[in-house]
């Protein structure tokens, strides 16, 4: 999913979003499927009889799995440079970049 979306967008545009929320109550879940924009109830990936939190993937329990995401960008063929962006380095290019904007606003 990863290369399909580098090779849509640029791989210079894609970083990992975990959106891991381990431990919290279901009323967190139950705010961050609804906002507050919407007074219908949103079950996200569950349903009314399945509202919880979903499964993690046995593959990406948390981030002591990054190493399995590691070794799949890899294996599609994607450099030490590409991966090292989505892992993390994409996501500062971009906070720099919009600082420096920021910055010269404020200025």
């Amino acid at each position: 999913m990863i290369a399909r979306t580098a090779d849509l967008m640029g791989i210079e545009h894609l970083g990992i979003g975990t959106d891991l929320c381990q431990n919290q109550p279901v009323s967190i879940l139950e705010w961050m499927r609804n906002g507050r924009w919407s007074k219908d109830m949103d079950y996200g990936e569950g349903s009314a009889s399945n509202a919880d939190w979903p499964r993690p993937l046995p593959w990406l329990r948390d981030s002591r799995d990054f190493p399995n995401l590691i070794a799949g960008l890899r294996a599609v063929g994607m450099s030490e440079e590409e991966v090292a962006g989505i892992m993390g380095k994409n996501w500062v290019a971009l906070l720099e970049r919009t600082a420096t904007k920021r910055e010269a606003v404020l200025y």
